[in-house]
């Protein structure tokens, strides 16, 4: 008896938690439309796997999901929401990101910045190094680990450096990981609306890169 009243009563509970579920995915979808003809984008409201570059982030945890991916006409950058879980059972934590994913004009040995702490369990475990650069002020709020000590040093010149450390870039709340020619940056999740200057903002990201990246590590050349 006690079993059959406990079972009507998480169905009781369970039915218009669906609906109410079901029912905001699709306000969502409706907003999402609704933002793009407003800002003169593409979307995909579908729920996917992560997109096919090998980036760290979209093999931390499981589950990793993209959904609500924005995008201009004729443009391959990016913005979309990204999840993914860690730990299981009473340890189990869902984390939520906004993502955007920019083309570079070269092709960058695989980089990642990050405020101290972030990136590096995950360097760790794929063998990538620290790397150090002369200021002590960024080395004391950045992490900086890549493949190519050489490439990290010419990215992070003094111009660089500089924004790094301004207000503009976030200082520290936003997450770089660079690899071939694309960039990511990773954020805490944002409201929908406010995706659109995100990817505005990591586009202009590429301009405070040095130029001199796109002939030492020219797009013709092989990874």
């Amino acid at each position: 008896m006690v079993f059959f009243f406990m079972s009507a009563l998480v169905a009781i509970v369970a039915v218009p938690l669906a609906l109410w579920s079901g029912n905001r995915k699709k306000e969502r979808i409706a907003f999402a439309e609704r933002l793009a003809a407003q800002h003169g984008f593409n979307v995909d409201t579908s729920t996917k796997g992560p997109p096919p570059q090998q980036f760290d982030l979209f093999g931390m945890g499981s589950s990793q999901q993209v959904s609500f991916q924005f995008w201009r006409h004729g443009e391959q950058d990016s913005v979309f929401e990204y999840r993914f879980t860690t730990g299981s059972g009473k340890n189990r934590t869902v984390h939520l990101r906004t993502v955007a994913l920019v083309e570079l004009p070269f092709l960058a040995p695989h980089t990642k910045i990050g405020p101290e702490g972030f990136w590096s369990g995950v360097g760790r475990m794929v063998g990538m190094r620290d790397i150090e650069v002369e200021s002590v002020q960024f080395n004391e709020q950045y992490r900086v680990t890549g493949d190519d000590e050489r490439f990290a040093v010419a990215l992070l010149d003094h111009q660089m450096l500089a924004w790094l450390l301004s207000s503009q870039s976030g200082q520290g709340s936003i997450k770089f990981e660079l690899w071939g020619p694309w960039l990511l940056c990773v954020s805490d999740r944002i409201d929908m609306n406010r995706m659109f200057g995100f990817l505005d903002w990591a586009q202009s990201v590429r301009e405070h890169m040095p130029t001199v990246l796109r002939s030492l590590y020219p797009s013709g050349s092989a990874q």
